[in-house]
């Protein structure tokens, strides 16, 4: 089944943020429960301090998990952009899955070496807002954008 008209705008809206490098983000697409999740792991489980810890979950989830996420990226990849393939959605207006692809590219901070990465991308909604996402790449691929984060 192809995504709603308002499931795809919603996302290429938030592609389009990102590519903008804005950390303005429209109201309600996230809520403060929304969760993050890379290869497997949600974000607060990363910071290593207990994924439990108040302050974890502040800098982990919702809007500013959003912003935390996108900054970090961005650090890592200088240029990096977003493009988005198909996504296809399953579900109705009070709990939705949305699934496709999106590439990354960009070139690694400090070493110049480029990046185009294929992620693949699930978002599942409840009542319209985004409840989590989970975004999947190769793990050499997240290991090597995680030592660009670090350089300075």
């Amino acid at each position: 089944m192809a995504a709603s008209e308002g499931m795809t705008a919603l996302v290429d809206q938030l592609i389009d943020l990102f590519n903008a490098r804005s950390m303005d983000l429209p109201d309600g697409h996230f809520t403060r429960q929304t969760r993050f999740v890379l290869n497997g792991v949600p974000f607060e489980e990363m910071l290593g301090r207990s994924p439990g810890d108040p302050l974890i979950l502040m800098l982990t989830r919702g809007p500013a998990g959003y912003r935390f996420t996108a900054k970090a990226l961005q650090h890592a990849l200088p240029d990096a952009r977003l493009q988005r393939g198909d996504i296809e959605e399953s579900g109705d207006a009070g709990a939705a899955l949305v699934k496709g692809q999106c590439w990354l590219s960009g070139h690694m901070r400090g070493a110049g070496e480029p990046v185009d990465v294929v992620v693949d991308v699930e978002l599942r909604f409840r009542n319209g807002s985004i409840e989590r996402i989970d975004a999947t790449l190769d793990p050499s691929a997240a290991d090597r954008i995680q030592q660009a984060r670090l350089r300075a």
